[in-house]
């Protein structure tokens, strides 16, 4: 490896291709500004308008984030064409024209990489996260291999949160949301807070920033059953409230430039949410191992629950900080990060999603109503060096390399109910059938670059390359026994980029791009297997982007080849990935801006994916939409043909806003709307279909001349549109979670 290592790089450095390095921020002095429609992105880890970027990008601001209702990464696909947001309890993955993951557990990163100011995010829960000082999101489609490196086959979600001010800053706004009970939901609160300030410690040369956000939701949702149990039993349940939320994120920033020429950032923040959405569910159509028996209760509609042990829970707690080093050289911006970042992640999931005792006392034998609980532990260090050029003549270049550590467990019990079937059975008695905890050690490199170069005034060639190595190590544990290591395999790739750029004026563009992305190899979890090998991705796209005075379009076609897909059955008590063999997708969209006279302004964008299907994959496992005592029978079939899970044929998304005066203040109007045609959102097998929806949204805003007061009332989801949030089929349940119903509420903000 070291042979390997050090080759390549005298290679990229003697060349005039450098690259990125995983993880790395921009340039200190690199922001995002909007001239008009001319948005300036760092979507290839420098200061460029969006226009003359070969590669599609869609960003939101904060500000606008804010106006759709969009106060979680989870929303975002709310404003993203192309973008579904599926999670399994804890576990947030992403789906970004079709690619997207569904394996769980330490080491099973999202192929959509996300970066905070810069800084990788690992694990699937870190995408759970409240955004309340974002600057602006930007979100890149089609592989990333060589600029952001591993895990990000299908795109990138870039983060930026506001910098440290010398000139005193900040806003507080309050909220408060009503869900209406409209449907089979119930009436409930959604209270929350959030806030920012910013100013100087030292004149010029320290400043400082902090912000935060609060949340709390009553619950949306029911617990069926809970009426019907003694006394007792209701006091150990506490309430028929579920969906609840209580959620508070923190972060700091310091800044401190002892030079012009150097900046010294120094990050920290901490986030702890709590809730039991994702790990309370509905069995879909009845598919449930407790149907099978006398005595049980479940759900029959969407927000109405039944279960019996354990009592639900997803809970996250993240923390961690970075320290991130600017210093202009004159020739160029040479950037070092250096991240740690902490996660503890746990569950209680009643995996077959119903009330039924009977079916508890039968799982010693059948193993199909059971009780699943985790911890997960994890922790990552990240280091990076690059160097940003300058333009030299007719080149630009970035080269730099980074290694990423991660260590993480997944510890899993089943149905301890030494103690009673909490707190639903408690006359059902018996030892774990289960206790396990899997390791998994993860050692990455990478060295890579990319160059600009201008062949003419008009055409730019873009060239890069980037070479990753990777070393996982998989222990596992039974009953308490010592570690066992059972896996210790290693991958590398080179995943190269070339692109060519023909500027057609100074506003329009149109590209060609060819690239290759790199997702690394995972290990089954809680069960002792073979290593699966790492999804590979050949990409081809071409564009044309434009940003006049009254417009902005951006169109695109994209062809992908994609190669070893990482698919996972979940018995209910194990994790057993595998690769798929193959699929292509094929899809066009467009998005873009339109000004339609003073007061009226709209956008929006489409992604059309025609194809998106498994071109072979003869040995998937699944489950059967049968009832029996043992739960849904397994099955083994040919599904190749059969769509890609989380591919939706048509993604769109649209607002159109109003400005006017009134009384002495601006008052502006946003209606919004998400839509998707139907998709799988977990397997191939057709238990569980997202069919088509919409999900619209408004809101009325007023804001008083020379006044930093902001007043709005808004409604999310005004149709009351059913769509899923999370989903798992075991042989316990086609169990699925859904998102949230209509809200009204009003939000009172002050700038200063």
């Amino acid at each position: 490896m070291r042979f390997k290592l050090g080759s390549v790089a005298l290679v990229l450095l003697s060349s005039a291709a450098p690259a990125w390095a995983q993880g790395t921020p921009p340039p200190a002095d690199a922001t995002a500004a909007d001239d008009g429609n001319e948005i300036i992105v760092l979507a290839q880890r420098r200061a460029e308008r969006l226009q003359d970027v070969p590669i599609s990008v869609v960003v939101q601001s904060g500000e606008q984030l804010e106006t759709a209702g969009v106060d979680n990464l989870r929303d975002l696909g709310a404003v993203t064409p192309g973008l579904t947001f599926q999670a399994q309890g804890n576990f947030v993955q992403p789906a970004l024209r079709g690619i997207t993951t569904l394996v769980t557990g330490p080491g099973s990163d999202n192929p959509i990489a996300l970066y905070i100011d810069g800084v990788y995010e690992g694990t699937q829960a870190g995408a759970s996260i409240d955004l309340p000082d974002v600057e602006r999101i930007e979100v890149s489609k089609g592989p990333q291999g060589t600029l952001f490196g591993r895990n990000s086959t299908g795109g990138a979600i870039q983060i930026f949160t506001k910098t440290p001010s010398f000139t005193p800053t900040g806003s507080i706004s309050a909220t408060a949301g009503l869900y209406d009970g409209s449907g089979s939901s119930r009436s409930s609160y959604d209270l929350g807070v959030k806030g920012y300030v910013s100013g100087p410690i030292v004149a010029d040369k320290i400043a400082a920033s902090l912000s935060f956000a609060y949340r709390n939701v009553d619950g949306y949702s029911t617990n069926i059953v809970y009426d019907s149990l003694p006394t007792a039993i209701q006091n150990a349940y506490g309430s028929d409230r579920m969906d609840w939320l209580k959620s508070v994120t923190l972060r700091g920033k310091l800044l401190f430039t002892p030079t012009e020429n150097v900046s010294v950032l120094l990050s920290g923040y901490y986030m702890h949410r709590k809730s039991d959405h994702g790990s309370a569910g509905l069995p879909v159509g009845g598919l449930t191992a407790g149907a099978f028996y006398p005595d049980a209760v479940f759900g029959t509609r969407p927000f109405e629950y039944a279960y019996d042990a354990p009592d639900p829970l997803t809970e996250i707690k993240n923390y961690g900080g970075a320290l991130k080093i600017d210093i202009d050289t004159g020739a160029g911006t040479l950037t070092s990060t250096t991240s740690y970042t902490l996660s503890r992640h746990r569950e209680r999931v009643d995996v077959d999603a119903s009330y039924s005792p009977q079916c508890l006392a039968a799982a010693p034998m059948t193993f199909a109503c059971i009780a699943f609980a985790d911890t997960q532990p994890n922790d990552n260090f990240l280091q990076d060096i690059l160097f940003t050029s300058e333009q030299m003549g007719r080149v630009k270049f970035v080269v730099g390399g980074n290694f990423f550590s991660s260590n993480g467990d997944l510890s899993g019990v089943i149905s301890d109910f030494s103690g009673g079937a909490q707190p639903g059975a408690p006359t059902v008695i018996y030892n774990p059938l289960l206790i396990a905890t899997t390791r998994v050690k993860t050692r990455a490199y990478g060295i890579f670059a990319q160059a600009d170069i201008d062949l003419t005034d008009q055409l730019t060639l873009t060239t890069g390359l980037r070479y990753s190595y990777e070393k996982k190590k998989g222990y596992i544990t039974f009953f308490g026994s010592p570690f066992t290591n059972f896996a210790n395999p290693s991958w590398d790739s080179f995943t190269p980029r070339v692109g060519l750029r023909y500027a057609l004026d100074g506003r329009s563009n149109i590209y060609a791009t060819f690239s290759k992305g790199f997702k690394s190899g995972i290990l089954p979890i809680l069960t002792i297997g073979d290593p699966v090998n790492p999804e590979k991705i050949t990409a081809y796209e071409v564009g044309y982007k434009t940003a006049q005075p009254s417009y902005s379009l951006n169109l695109a076609a994209f062809f992908y080849d994609y190669k070893d897909l990482q698919i996972q059955s979940f018995t209910g008590t194990t994790i057993i990935p595998t690769n798929a063999a193959s699929a292509r997708i094929f899809g066009v969209e467009f998005d873009g801006t339109v000004d339609l006279g003073s007061s009226l302004s709209a956008r929006g964008g489409v992604t059309w994916m025609p194809k998106a299907d498994f071109r072979s994959f003869p040995n998937a496992a699944g489950y059967q939409p049968v009832i029996t005592a043992g739960g849904l029978p397994p099955v083994v079939a040919d599904v190749s043909g059969q769509r890609l899970v989380r591919a939706p044929k048509v993604s769109a998304v649209a607002s159109v806003t109003y400005t006017g005066r009134v009384g002495g203040g601006d008052l502006t109007i946003t209606p919004s709307v998400h839509y998707s045609s139907k998709y799988l959102p977990y397997d191939a097998f057709d238990l569980l279909v997202q069919g088509a929806y919409a999900r619209v949204a408004t809101e009325i805003a007023y804001k008083p001349d020379n006044s930093g007061l902001r007043l709005a009332l808004w409604v999310h989801n005004l149709t009351n549109a059913k769509s899923f949030s999370s989903t798992t089929i075991s042989a316990g349940a086609a169990r699925a979670t859904y998102e949230e119903p209509r809200e009204f509420g009003i939000t009172v903000g002050y700038d200063f």
